[in-house]
């Protein structure tokens, strides 16, 4: 009997290590009529839906909200003629000129006639030359702000007028191209005179201070003639000097 009943407990405990096995051929309630892989949706699940506003969004470095700083070499920051920087009259949409970077005003609202915005080039590249009176020095003016025209002599903001209205021009303030290191020392009442193939302007000191390398609101619209000399500031990389210079007349 002894035997017996041994012989029984063998089985049994031979099934019981044996059962896995045959786990696979167990189904389960949520797997029979759905496709292989995929588990059937329940209430507690949460669908996956795309976000119109936030989809595709540009993420590399040139997307970023901020402008670059001045000097950076961009030279388009922005360039197009429709830009309020770039065009000198508040909704002029350009048109009928009779040369190049000349434009007509609509309408009567303004005094000036015409617009000139567009840089000229003489024969030897350069767009202008600004004769410095404190130091008797003449610098060579390029269309651009890009660090290969501020080796030369000075650059022009191209997202500014390049003659009525208000140009800006930038330069170096230190090192063998310090072409603008005059500026730190403008006064009032200096005078710097500036020539281009429009013609010849006289300009006068009116504001000089420190502004930020990514404001931009000096190179802004302006009704009245105004010269913008923006330069570095010695060992303080985030700032900038900007002198402001308004038309003798």
């Amino acid at each position: 009997m002894k035997k017996i009943l041994s012989m029984l407990l063998i089985c049994v405990l031979s099934m019981s290590t044996a059962a896995p096995a045959f786990a696979d051929s167990y189904v389960f309630s949520s797997g029979e009529d759905t496709l292989p892989g995929f588990g059937k949706p329940t209430k507690y699940d949460s669908f996956i839906t795309t976000d119109p506003l936030s989809d595709n969004i540009r993420k590399n470095k040139d997307a970023a909200h901020l402008p670059p700083p001045y000097f950076y070499g961009g030279g388009d920051i922005p360039t197009a003629p429709s830009s309020l920087y770039h065009d000198n009259i508040p909704g002029n949409t350009g048109g009928n000129a009779s040369i190049p970077g000349q434009q007509s005003i609509i309408g009567n609202a303004h005094p000036y006639v015409k617009v000139n915005t567009e840089p000229l080039y003489y024969a030897g590249g350069t767009i202008g030359t600004l004769y410095i009176g404190k130091t008797k020095k003449t610098i060579k003016v390029y269309e651009g702000e890009q660090l290969d025209n501020l080796k030369k002599g000075a650059g022009h903001f191209s997202m500014t007028s390049a003659w009525d209205g208000n140009a800006g021009l930038c330069g170096h303030n230190r090192g063998a191209n310090a072409y603008f290191s005059f500026v730190k020392d403008l006064k009032t009442g200096d005078r710097v005179t500036y020539t281009t193939l429009y013609g010849s302007r006289t300009y006068e000191v009116f504001s000089k201070e420190q502004i930020g390398e990514y404001d931009y609101s000096k190179l802004g619209w302006s009704a009245e003639n105004i010269l913008t000399l923006v330069t570095c500031i010695e060992n303080t990389p985030e700032l900038r000097w900007a002198a402001q210079l308004k038309e003798v007349r």
